[in-house]
């Protein structure tokens, strides 16, 4: 496997204003790489952890069956309508060059946040939400009741959610990671305070989703404050005028990011974020088909939890190669550390699973009863093939935000969904199928398809920056 081909003269930043000795144009060492990189798998393991906290929580409630159901099914639908709030890193990390260019970044957030937001509030607030959580989840009165509150509540997470986006991609840009832990840290801390509190103003979905509100408004405030230093930093207007204003020679100067700019840059991100929650759906839905319906169901969602404990660090590579590549050289090194972590993580799921220990995971600390277990086993036993297709098509889609040439990853998204139709589809002529096993295969061969489609493009000569795209 090569490098795919990067262009160093194509840079956001001009190549005849920096020193080839200083840091800015050195080439990053696996080393360095390691260093950026690892903070952030503490980073994502830790926000896991907040999650599992919330359902111990809610595990404990007097009615834990609908505290825990209305937390779930409001977080799912909330964070699948909002799922474009996970651009605001990405977006900040090519643009974010000046004060002058946050302000344009904000108001793009703004204006692109709010029509989804607008329709979280009205399934919160109207009779909407109860055919919404109870017509197409089939949720129960008192499931339905609990979430359009418990979806009220998340919706004041937009603003620090977009804060936490800001602050990290100063972070990452500067690579200073290690802030990055210490705000999720804070994170985990204040999250066991609000859950000593809130029960004495709050209970059930309502209590799990304001803790879960207050730790990331926390997290937000305490990276910003990391990050402020390099907030300052920035110069006040770009270097030049408007991105979109053509000068001399026909290329466009790199200025503050036009709207145009901005959303011919996101619209593609947001589809084909939008298309990681759908392919669960997707998922879930022809599983339906299945003799077993129940334990098919069941047995995904436990194979879904433990795969994505195992690689969601992975996904952290997006950044990573976004922040990271400056030249073909960079994608090399960058390719050769991605490769070092999923052989890494290859070999931890080949141990917990192709081992004694598989019991021990899925009995003793996931509780699975006898029946679950060995109907979760074969397909844990194939997870390992994950973490090549998550890792690489993570690394790719980094590389084509840096780039600034998202337009393929619309297409990568609408792939994604088809494929993993086209494969759980067979569950409607062959009902006995295990439904992990066939669950775990779509979902792989989603992350396959895209990885592939990826690596082609960038091979037909994708730049780094594309000025004047």
């Amino acid at each position: 496997m090569t490098a795919p081909h990067l262009d160093p003269a194509a840079r956001s930043v001009d190549p005849e204003s920096v020193d080839p000795a200083s840091p800015a144009a050195a080439t990053i060492s696996i080393g360095g790489a390691y260093r950026f990189f690892l903070p952030l798998i503490f980073m994502t393991e830790l926000n896991m952890i907040s999650k599992s906290v919330i359902h111990a929580f809610l595990a404990r409630a007097d009615n834990p069956s609908v505290a825990l159901a209305g937390f779930n099914v409001s977080f799912a639908f909330y964070y699948t309508v909002m799922s474009a709030t996970e651009l605001t890193m990405l977006v900040s990390i090519s643009y974010l060059r000046s004060r002058a260019a946050l302000k344009r970044i904000f108001l793009f957030l703004v204006l692109l946040l709010s029509p989804p937001f607008a329709f979280a509030m009205c399934v919160a607030l109207t009779p909407l939400g109860d055919w919404v959580y109870g017509g197409i989840f089939g949720a129960s009165d008192a499931v339905v009741r609990e979430a359009r509150l418990a979806t009220l509540i998340l919706g004041f997470s937009l603003p620090p959610l977009i804060l936490r986006g800001v602050s990290f991609a100063l972070l990452m840009l500067n690579k200073r990671t290690t802030f990055i832990t210490a705000a999720t840290a804070v994170r985990l801390a204040s999250l066991a305070g609000a859950l000593f509190v809130l029960p004495a103003f709050l209970e059930g979905a309502a209590a799990g989703a304001a803790a879960l509100t207050l730790c990331m408004t926390f997290e937000g405030v305490f990276a910003f404050i990391f990050a402020w230093r390099h907030l300052r930093e920035l110069p006040e207007t770009d270097r030049a005028v408007d991105a979109d204003t053509p000068r001399a020679g026909g290329r466009a100067a790199e200025g503050t990011p036009s709207m145009r700019r901005l959303w011919r840059f996101s619209w593609p991100l947001a589809l084909n974020q939008v298309s990681e929650p759908g392919v669960l759906v997707i998922i879930n839905l022809f599983l339906g088909f299945l003799a077993n319906t129940d334990l098919a169901l069941a047995a995904f969602g436990v194979t879904h939890g433990l795969v994505s404990l195992m690689f969601a660090p992975l996904r952290n590579l997006v950044q990573t190669g976004q922040t990271l590549t400056r030249s073909r050289e960079d994608a090399r090194v960058l390719l050769r550390f991605a490769l070092q972590l999923v052989v890494g993580f290859t070999v931890l799921s080949i141990v917990l699973f192709h081992t004694g220990l598989s019991h021990t995971v899925l009995a003793g600390i996931m509780g699975l009863n006898p029946e679950l277990e060995a109907y979760v086993q074969p397909a844990m036993e194939i997870g390992f093939l994950m973490s090549l297709f998550w890792g690489l098509g993570a690394l790719f889609r980094g590389w084509m935000a840096g780039a600034r040439s998202t337009g393929t990853l619309a297409l990568t998204g609408g792939l994604r969904l088809s494929t993993s139709a086209l494969v759980v589809g067979v569950a409607a002529f062959h009902p006995d199928l295990n439904g992990a096993v066939l669950g775990l295969c779509a979902w792989i061969m989603a992350y396959v398809v895209e990885s592939i489609v990826l690596g082609l493009r960038l091979r037909s000569g994708v730049h780094l920056d594309r000025l004047g795209a």
